[in-house]
């Protein structure tokens, strides 16, 4: 099982976009993508199927704690 911190910002986005813990976690196992930003942070998206308002992106910094979490993630 994956033990993550989520940042205060983190779970008031997750709370205004309807993303629960077990989203973050699918999304880790199984990202669609991933953007390195630093050698510690990246971002990483998913599509899901029930979701309208794809791609569903985290920010993990060090592979354990979560900063934000984002809906109508756009890769360029």
């Amino acid at each position: 099982m994956i033990s993550l911190i989520y940042s205060d910002h983190a779970v008031i986005r997750m709370e205004q976009r309807n993303i629960n813990h077990n989203t973050i976690i699918r999304i880790i196992d199984s990202p669609d993508g991933r953007i390195r930003q630093s050698m510690d942070k990246e971002i990483l998206y998913k599509k899901l199927s029930q979701r309208k308002d794809n791609l569903i992106a985290i920010v993990l910094v060090k592979r354990h704690e979560v900063l934000t979490v984002m809906n109508y993630f756009e890769v360029n």
